[in-house]
């Protein structure tokens, strides 16, 4: 009878685990188009043994049921970990080509030109005027078109820096999201602690935080550490964002006390991405994130021509005797190397950045290879033996107004003017020294931007727009060209636009005039955006992949879901047999006695 017995709580053992597994089942097939739902599966094993002994001292052990031990879910740890690290790839290249196509249509339309026209409408201004070069109708028209040149490439710069300044708010808003999306996962730790220390599955609530972990692992790169309570810690950037139920949130702060641009930072003031520098790399897995791959193309300043590193001149160190300065040419291409270096790890990566530097670079050797040529300069030795710059007087072109105006430049410094008026002491060839009158030439200090030819300082001479006879063009008695002076001039400034002007970079090779350098810059985008559409485009091919052997594991498959429910059916129906005979062997013996 107490076998008998016994039996009952074996039939009932097997009720409670068919029925938990059809549960289980019905709950899949429920979820099936959920989001983030992970199939789970019923872990059913032997509940304990009866050890009997037999006739002959042999040891039987009777089964007494069965026992349901958890409801697992089915999930790769490793997969989920190859898609978060992919979408958080994709999302990087996605920042980069969005802010290249952003600058492509800010230099595509500028207030419904382009401004490759104000280029060349001031080029057209310099060959007409070469034509008739004491027509005043002509002067004034490369005064004016120089003026439009000058307030379109402000324009330009102004949007560029615009959109710099905007990617702010964007920067904003991931850091708050990914506040958000910890906060949420920190309360489902709370949540899941709690209900697992009852000895249940929290599985649906590990589903929403996978589901959040997925999230943000497309913003940013982590490590995710489960703990023996159920609870996850996130480790990210050095630092926990998420230790236990510790959160440590992040805000924003500028990146630097001259800049506007923000930079996410943990609330303790320290740097959220402990590396400085913005060159990436996937085998440092440096290319991870939406948050870091708006902050790689936004860049961390404002850039000009000065981020550009410049490559030395040799004969800038030889000697009036023609010796090399072996020494200082080694110190100079020795620095060279390390600017290059540091520009591509912390301008390059930029795309906004590089093109800043690009087009004031532009802007600039337009402004000052015109200058240059109306009012050139040359190097002074004085008495002391210290050199300086001054204005060529005996080449120098003259204004045609009645003042015979000289040194008077094309763009303006705002707030420096070309020259200072000064008297200097002289060496004779007889080793007397004299005093003579120069115009010293105010040369550009690297870490004062006001004497800079930077498009924010630029302006055309207002005296120019004022008087447009004050060009200089009009022949120097001292410099030998009496008549055709004024041609001279503008042939030179005609052959030196077409002439070689710079590299895009210090890592192209090809050298380009003004015409050919815009194009180039302009041609990036087309080459970046291409590269950037093809790793975008590969990632979306490996994330569905992973994704797909994601679902291959924890996706519910109705089809297997039905069968199971079909299976389990049927063993409840047979512990349900098994009950009713039980039964009846217990109340035949009762009647039966």
């Amino acid at each position: 009878m107490g076998n008998l017995f016994a039996s009952f709580n074996t039939g009932v053992s097997g009720l409670h685990s068919a029925q938990t597994s059809m549960n289980t089942a019905a709950h899949n097939l429920a979820n099936a188009t959920t989001p983030g739902h992970t199939r789970q599966q019923a872990v059913v094993t032997d509940a304990f043994y009866s050890s009997r002994y037999g006739a002959y001292s042999n040891k039987i052990q009777v089964g007494l049921g069965t026992n349901v031990v958890k409801i697992r879910q089915i999930r790769n740890t490793f997969l989920d970990d190859q898609y978060r690290l992919q979408v958080g790839r994709q999302g990087f290249y996605e920042a980069q080509y969005d802010a290249v196509m952003e600058m492509e249509e800010l230099f595509g339309e500028l207030e419904a030109q382009e401004f490759l026209t104000s280029m060349t409408d001031l080029w057209n201004a310099v060959q007409e005027l070469s034509k008739t070069p004491n027509d005043i109708t002509c002067r004034s028209e490369l005064v004016s078109q120089a003026s439009q040149f000058t307030e379109r490439a402000q324009v330009l710069q102004q949007q560029l820096n615009e959109y710099q300044k905007n990617m702010n708010a964007e920067v904003q808003n991931q850091v708050d999201e990914i506040n958000d999306i910890v906060s949420q996962i920190r309360d489902y730790n709370m949540l899941i602690r709690k209900y697992e220390a009852t000895g249940e599955s929290a599985n649906d609530y590990r589903d929403s935080r996978n589901l959040l972990l997925d999230q943000l692992g497309s913003i940013i790169t982590f490590k995710s550490i489960e703990e023996k309570d159920g609870t996850i810690s996130i480790y990210s950037e050095g630092e926990f964002l998420l230790e236990g139920n510790h959160q440590n949130r992040l805000t924003t702060a500028y990146e630097s006390s001259t800049s506007k641009l923000l930079k996410p930072v943990w609330e303790t003031g320290e740097d959220y991405f402990f590396r400085g520098e913005l060159a990436y790399s996937p085998e440092t897995n440096t290319d991870v994130g939406s948050l870091r791959g708006l902050l790689v193309a936004r860049g961390n300043h404002a850039a000009d021509f000065r981020d550009l590193p410049v490559k030395p001149v040799k004969e800038d160190f030889v000697d009036e005797f023609g010796t090399l300065d072996e020494r200082a040419w080694f110190n100079a291409n020795e620095k060279y190397k390390k600017d290059v270096e540091e520009y591509n790890e912390y301008v390059e990566p930029s795309i906004v950045m590089k093109v800043q530097a690009e087009f004031d670079q532009l802007v600039r050797g337009i402004a000052m290879m015109m200058n240059d040529t109306l009012c050139p300069n040359k190097e002074l030795e004085l008495a002391d033996g210290t050199k300086i710059k001054v204005l060529d007087t005996d080449k120098a072109p003259i204004g045609d107004d009645a003042d015979e105006t000289v040194g008077t430049e094309l763009f303006i410094r705002r707030k420096t003017p070309r020259y200072t008026e000064k008297t200097v002491e002289v060496l004779n060839e007889d080793g007397t020294t004299s005093s003579i009158k120069v115009y010293q030439y105010n040369e550009e200090d690297v870490e004062d931007r006001y004497t800079l030819y930077t498009i924010d300082q630029l302006e055309v001479n207002p005296e120019l727009l004022r008087d447009p006879s004050k060009l200089p063009l009009t022949a120097n008695p001292n410099s030998g060209f009496a008549d055709g002076f004024t041609q001279f001039i503008c042939a030179d400034l005609a052959e030196k636009w077409q002439q070689d002007f710079s590299t895009l970079d210090p890592n192209s090779m090809t050298t380009y005039n003004f015409a050919g350098y815009y194009g180039a810059l302009i041609g990036q985008f087309s080459t970046d955006g291409n590269v950037w559409m093809g790793i975008i485009e590969n990632q979306v091919i490996t994330v569905n992949s992973i994704e797909g052997e994601r679902q291959n594991v924890m996706g519910v498959a109705t089809d297997e879901e039905l069968a199971d429910l079909i299976k389990f059916q049927k063993c409840f129906d047979a512990s349900s047999r098994y009950i009713t005979v039980v039964d009846e062997m217990i109340e035949h013996l009762i009647t039966s006695l």
